[in-house]
């Protein structure tokens, strides 16, 4: 979540329903997730001042050593051997996936395309329940082993963190709204794509959920959210498919992982229809042409605008305008409006 511009993966909403059925581990989360908002909003609005260094993307891990707090031991930098900690090793390697699919693919210089320091933080607290970007770095806990277990473990867990700092750089899109929602649904689409191409997988071969290899035994479903079929990942799931239901309540930031799944439902349906790196090229330069405020109706206009754009260059096949359009209205957005 990005609650208060704190990006996690496991939505609030889910905590708060694990944490009333009993689970202490999730409510030390909820407290803990309140301080750690400060901080990323201290990071967004000093996003201007940031000093301008062109680096590498090197990897730096540190472990918590299960306090709370970030970077307490350097634990492996880049270039380093594996260490003992399996789950240092883990970030390490993830992250480097990561940082190099966004480079070989879209000549992306780390998150901020300036190659800054890609920093991860394991074994953050005691139990804890989420991974997080919190403006600067990425953190992970280790989970209870009941609802939850190695967040450092999931590929797309590392991926979606980490996109959501691409994110933060490319577009800053607010957290609130459609836009909060765009910055959760672009977090889950190259979360998909890049657990896709770690497993190998075709999108026929993709079982399309989020965070399923961080779910453990005592959670009360398959995985965190479904790109395919979003309200059906677990038993507090209420992600609608279509604007029909767009929930338009207070909740959520106004709903930011909840409504993402209209958009991540398109991602789904134009991905069948032309297949999943053509969708990873115009959705990635669509993210470069957003704006802080934009929601559903402006991405739409603007992705048809770049699916076109890449059609005339011959790097997306020609029948991609048309099948984005298709797999937009099948879940209610449309232009002009929605």
């Amino acid at each position: 979540m990005c609650h208060k511009f704190q990006c996690s993966i496991v939505p609030p909403y889910i905590l708060e329903q694990l944490a009333k059925q009993g689970s202490n581990s999730c409510k030390r989360t909820l407290i803990e997730t309140q301080r750690i908002a400060k901080s990323r909003n201290i990071a967004l609005n000093n996003l201007l001042q940031r000093t301008d260094e062109v680096g590498t993307g090197n990897r730096i891990v540190y472990d918590c050593l299960n306090e709370y707090r970030q970077k307490v031991k350097k634990a492996r930098s880049e270039g380093e051997d594996k260490v003992a900690d399996a789950t240092a090793n883990l970030a390490y390697d993830y992250s480097g996936y990561v940082r190099n699919y966004f480079k070989e693919t879209f000549q992306l210089n780390s998150l901020d395309g300036k190659g800054m320091p890609i920093i991860s933080n394991v074994h953050y607290g005691k139990a804890y329940n989420n991974a997080f970007w919190d403006g600067d770095e990425i953190t992970y806990g280790d989970g209870d082993d009941v609802q939850f277990s190695n967040f450092a473990a999931g590929i797309d867990v590392v991926a979606h963190e980490l996109t959501h700092g691409i994110t933060q750089f490319l577009g800053n899109l607010e957290y609130k709204g459609q836009p909060g929602a765009l910055n959760e649904h672009f977090s889950d689409v190259f979360a998909t794509i890049i657990k896709q191409k770690f497993l190998a997988q075709d999108i026929s071969e993709a079982n399309w959920l989020i965070g399923d290899t961080v779910v453990a035994e005592g959670f009360p479903g398959k995985a965190i959210r479904s790109m395919s079929a979003p309200g059906t990942a677990n038993e507090f799931d209420s992600q609608p498919d279509h604007m029909d239901n767009y929930y338009t309540g207070s909740s959520d930031n106004y709903g930011v992982h909840i409504n993402s799944g209209i958009p991540n439902r398109a991602f789904y349906l134009s991905c069948m229809a032309i297949g999943i790196d053509d969708c990873a090229l115009i959705w990635f330069q669509t993210l470069n042409q957003l704006w802080r405020t934009a929601d559903f109706r402006d991405m739409l206009e603007v992705i048809t605008k770049v699916a076109n754009e890449l059609m005339e260059e011959g790097k997306v096949c020609d029948t991609a305008d048309n099948a984005i359009l298709e797999s937009f209205s099948m879940v209610g957005i449309n232009n002009p409006a929605v």
